[in-house]
C-alpha cells in the first residue's frame, strides 16, 4: 500500500510499507537519534487545540481552553499550544514556572490540583496567576495570608465533588465522593461564604473534573447539572460568577474499533455546556489527552525474541521507565513495526521492557510481522502522560523528544546523559 490513512489518524501513513507520521520516516529517525525515542506531529497538536477552541467559541468569545501541563509538558509543546489561543492549567508550582519559562502569561494560567503548598500558592500569587481552583478550605487560609503580605487580590472558583461516576479505570475516575479531589456541596458552600467576606478574594467561578479518559457524554451532563444547581446558589449569594470549568478527561480511541465511539470536541462542548448558569457565562474546559494522544509515538528496538512456554516476549529497550501506563493501570497501547505491515498470518508477542519487574510491558499478545533483534517498533497514541510519566528507576536516562511541524523534523529534548542523573548527589 502507497501513502493510506492509517489509526489513529491521517497524520499517520505506510509508504512502501514504512510507517510515517506527519509525512516523516520514522525509522530514519530512529536510526538518526537511537531509541528509544518520542516523536510528536505538531501540526496534529495544532489542528486538535484549533477544533477545540473553535467549539467553545460556538458557546460565547470569553469560553476557553487550558491545556493540562501535566499531559505533555515540553516547552516547545506548550509555546506550540499558546500560540493557539490555548490557556495552561497547572497541578503544582514547578508547572506554574514551566509556563513561565516558556513565555506564556501568568494570566492565561489556572492552578488546578489537591494539596497546593504554602510556597506554590504564593509563587502564584507573585506571579499574578489568572485563577486558583480551590480544593480545600486550608487553601484559602493560604490564599489569604499570601494576598495580604503581598498586598493583592485573587481570583478563585471553588472545585466542587460532584459525586459522579466517570465509568471509568479506577485510578483515573476523580468525581467520586470517596476520592480526595474537590468539596462536596456543604463543605463548598461554607468555604464560599468566606471567600465572599474577604476582599482580597473573588469568587469568580466553579470548576469539577470527573477523571480521565472517559466515553460515557452522560457522566458529563451529570457533573453539569450538579455545577450548574451549585453556581446558581453562588449567584444568589451575590458571587461573580463568570466561568464555570468543567475540567478534561475526555476519552481518545487507542484500538482501531474504538474510533466510532470516541466523543468528538462538539459531542463534548454540547454536554459540558449543560453546566452553565446562563449564556453569559464563559465555558473553561481543561483537555490534556484528547489534544496531544494520537499526535505522539514512543519508538523502541527489540534487543531479542525470547520464547516462554506459552508465550513469545520480545524485549525491547523502552519500558515502564518510558511509558507508565501500561503498569501503572493495564492501558492498551497498539503497536506497529516501523517497516513491515501487520497480516493475518502473524505472529503473537508480549512486548516487554527491560526494567527488572514484571509489570514492565508495553503490550500483551500483540500481533506483529516476525520479529528479530534491531527491528523497530512505534508505541501510538503516547503523545500523552508518556514522557511527563518517565522516570530514571534502574538508573536509565529518559529519551530525547522530537517535533515534526510541517514535514520537517526538529529536536526538542536532549536524550539524558547518564552522568546528569547523579550530578546532584554528594559523597
Amino acid at each position: 500500500m502507497t501513502g493510506e490513512a492509517l489509526f489513529p489518524g491521517p497524520h499517520f501513513s505506510r509508504v512502501n510499507g514504512d510507517l510515517h507520521l506527519g509525512g516523516v520516516k520514522l525509522s530514519d529517525l530512529a536510526e538518526k537519534y537511537g531509541t528509544p525515542l518520542y516523536v510528536y506531529d505538531f501540526d496534529r497538536i495544532r489542528s486538535r487545540a484549533r477544533h477545540l477552541a473553535k467549539e467553545l467559541h460556538a458557546v460565547n468569545e470569553r469560553s476557553r481552553a487550558f491545556f493540562a501541563v501535566k499531559a505533555l509538558s515540553n516547552l516547545s509543546a506548550l509555546k506550540a499550544l499558546h500560540s493557539e489561543g490555548l490557556g495552561m492549567d497547572v497541578v503544582s508550582g514547578g508547572e506554574i514556572e514551566r509556563c513561565l519559562a516558556t513565555g506564556i502569561n501568568a494570566r492565561d494560567i489556572v492552578f488546578s490540583g489537591v494539596a497546593k503548598s504554602r510556597d506554590e500558592i504564593s509563587l502564584g500569587v507573585r506571579v499574578g496567576i489568572g485563577c486558583f481552583n480551590i480544593e480545600s478550605p486550608h487553601e484559602v487560609d493560604l490564599l489569604i495570608a499570601s494576598l495580604g503580605q503581598a498586598g493583592k487580590k485573587a481570583r478563585v472558583a471553588l472545585r466542587i465533588n460532584p459525586d459522579v461516576d466517570g465509568k471509568t479505570h479506577e485510578k483515573i475516575n476523580t468525581g467520586l465522593a470517596e476520592t480526595k479531589f474537590g468539596l462536596n456541596p456543604t463543605l463548598a458552600m461554607t468555604v464560599a461564604r468566606k471567600i465572599l467576606q474577604h476582599p482580597c478574594l473573588i469568587l469568580s467561578g466553579v470548576s469539577s473534573h470527573i477523571g480521565s479518559q472517559i466515553f460515557d457524554l452522560q457522566t458529563f451532563r451529570d457533573a453539569g447539572h450538579e455545577v450548574r444547581e451549585f453556581a446558581k446558589n453562588l449567584l444568589e449569594l451575590g458571587a461573580p460568577i463568570d466561568h464555570i470549568d468543567m475540567g478534561g478527561g475526555l476519552g481518545v480511541a487507542h484500538r482501531p474499533g474504538e474510533l466510532d465511539n470516541a466523543p468528538t470536541f462538539k459531542a463534548w462542548v454540547d454536554a459540558v455546556k449543560t453546566s452553565l448558569p446562563n449564556r453569559d457565562t464563559a465555558l473553561h474546559l481543561e483537555p490534556g489527552r484528547s489534544i496531544v494522544a494520537d499526535s505522539g509515538v514512543l519508538l523502541t528496538r527489540v534487543i531479542e525474541v525470547k520464547s516462554g512456554d506459552s508465550k513469545k516476549f520480545a524485549l525491547v529497550d523502552a519500558g515502564m521507565t518510558e511509558l507508565l501506563r501500561p503498569a501503572l493501570y493495564d492501558a492498551y497501547h497498539r503497536i506497529e513495526h516501523v517497516a513491515r505491515e501487520t497480516t493475518d498470518n502473524d505472529q503473537r508477542y508480549d512486548v516487554v521492557g527491560p526494567v527488572c519487574e514484571t509489570s514492565c510491558w508495553l503490550g500483551e499478545d500483540e500481533p506483529l510481522p516476525g520479529l528479530s533483534s534491531g527491528d523497530v517498533l512505534a508505541i501510538l497514541t503516547s503523545g500523552a502522560y508518556g514522557m511527563t510519566m518517565a522516570s530514571n528507576y534502574n538508573t536509565r536516562a529518559k529519551p530525547a523528544e522530537l517535533a515534526i511541524e510541517q514535514s520537517s523534523v526538529r529536536l526538542i529534548r536532549k536524550q539524558e546523559t547518564l552522568s546528569s542523573l547523579w550530578e546532584l548527589e554528594r559523597f
